[in-house]
């Protein structure tokens, strides 16, 4: 009899955990299929922290400490995953999706490509070079202005403007565009 009601408490506690079983279930299937370097850091973690909690206990550390420790490795871990994951090569941010429909439209059709790419790509980085100039004057002079205590907010509003415009622009052109591959 003891052991009929153990095991019905048992199943009661199992049926009680079942929906969050399930949910992670799914999403640790989901993260494997989709970024296997996301699970191989979750099962990282989960070994450091068995190691970390070991070694804390052999040291004889407050708990406080040890899962202060298992944290800061578990932490440690995952910045190396979103550096690994959002890691791509430095192109310009902005009018890159402009640059491409310029170039992809303003050639279609045309079997001499050779000329008009390069000359696309050299006015919109042209055009990125005096954008970073500005910006970088503007930065020069609103620094000057502090430093001589003078209204600097009046003297950052315009380049700040200028910023803010491009940026909705750049967003705008992306909106219009669209993406050219779909």
């Amino acid at each position: 009899m003891n052991t009929r009601v153990t095991l019905q408490y048992w199943f009661r506690e199992v049926v009680k955990f079942m929906p969050l079983l399930l949910i992670f279930t799914i999403s640790l299937s989901t993260i494997s299929l989709h970024n296997p370097s996301l699970l191989f850091c979750l099962l990282l973690s989960g070994v450091m922290a068995l190691v970390v909690q070991q070694i804390g206990l052999q040291m004889k550390l407050p708990k406080h400490w040890i899962v202060l420790v298992q944290f800061l490795v578990a932490a440690i871990i995952f910045s190396g995953f979103w550096l690994d994951y959002f890691a791509e090569p430095a192109n310009a941010q902005f009018f890159k999706k402009a640059e491409d429909f310029f170039q992809n439209t303003l050639t279609q059709g045309s079997t001499t490509t050779d000329n008009t790419r390069p000359a696309i790509s050299l006015v919109f980085n042209v055009l990125r070079a005096i954008y970073l100039l500005y910006i970088a004057g503007s930065l020069i002079g609103v620094i000057n202005a502090l430093r001589k205590d003078e209204d600097w907010q009046s003297i950052a509003r315009t380049p700040l403007l200028v910023v803010i415009s491009v940026t909705v622009a750049d967003v705008l052109t992306a909106f219009i565009i669209g993406e050219p591959n779909k």
